[in-house]
C-alpha cells in the first residue's frame, strides 16, 4: 500500500502547533495525542514527517530560533539606528509580545532547555547549535557598537553577548513566575544602559 503523500502544509502546521503548545505546556506535558487532536492529523500521517516526539521536538527548537533570528536580523538590516537601539527595539518588541501572552509562555528555548537538555542529547545539540547562532548575530552588533563607542570594549563582544543571554532568560523565568513584564524591561535597560556601557 502506498504511504500517504507529504504535505509542507501540514508539517507547518505540525511545527506551529508544536511551538504554540510546547511553549505553554513543555515536552513531557504535552502528549502525542494532544498534537494530532489538535492538528487534526492520524497517527500514521505524523510518523510521515518526523520519525519520534524527541525529532519532532528538535525540529520544533530550530524552527523556533530560526524564526527569531530571521526577525532579529530583519531589524538589524531596516533599523536606522545604532546597534543598541536596534537591540532595544528588538527586545522591546518581544516584550510586548509577551504581555500579548499573558507572560505565560515565556522562550521556548529556555523552557525546553531546562526541561530536556539532559534527557536528549538531539534537543540539547539542536539547541546549543541554535544558540551559537544567534550569540554570532549578536556578538557582530556588539562589536560594531564597540567600534562606534556606544559599547564597552574590556571585554570580548561574545562575552557580553553571554552575558546578555543568562540575563535575558532568567528575567524570562522570574517573568513566569512573578506574571509581569516589567522585569524584562528593567533587566534590558539595566544590561544595555549599565553592564554595555563605556567604562569611564
Amino acid at each position: 500500500m502506498a504511504r500517504p503523500r507529504r504535505s509542507e502544509n501540514i508539517r507547518q502546521e505540525l511545527l506551529d502547533l508544536g511551538v504554540k503548545l510546547l511553549s505553554e505546556n513543555g515536552y513531557n506535558g504535552t502528549g502525542l495525542k494532544q498534537i494530532l487532536d489538535a492538528a487534526g492529523v492520524p497517527k500514521g500521517s505524523f510518523y510521515n514527517y518526523f520519525p519520534s516526539k524527541e525529532v519532532y521536538a528538535s525540529e520544533i527548537i530550530e524552527y523556533y530560533m530560526g524564526h527569531l533570528l530571521k526577525m532579529f536580523n530583519v531589524v538589524i538590516d531596516n533599523h536606522t539606528g545604532s546597534p543598541l537601539q536596534i537591540i532595544r527595539f528588538a527586545y522591546r518588541n518581544m516584550i510586548t509580545h509577551f504581555m500579548e501572552e499573558s507572560c505565560h509562555r515565556g522562550c521556548l528555548l529556555g523552557n525546553m532547555a531546562a526541561e530536556i537538555s539532559f534527557s536528549s542529547q538531539l534537543c540539547r545539540e539542536t539547541m546549543c547549535r541554535m544558540y551559537q547562532q544567534w550569540r554570532v548575530h549578536f556578538a557582530a552588533l556588539l562589536a560594531k557598537g564597540q567600534e562606534q563607542g556606544e559599547v564597552r570594549s574590556d571585554m570580548p563582544p561574545e562575552t557580553l553577548a553571554d552575558l546578555f543571554w543568562n540575563q535575558w532568560e532568567g528575567a524570562l523565568l522570574r517573568m513566569q513566575l512573578e506574571g509581569t513584564p516589567a522585569l524584562l524591561e528593567d533587566s534590558l535597560e539595566l544590561t544595555l544602559d549599565r553592564l554595555f556601557s563605556p567604562v569611564k
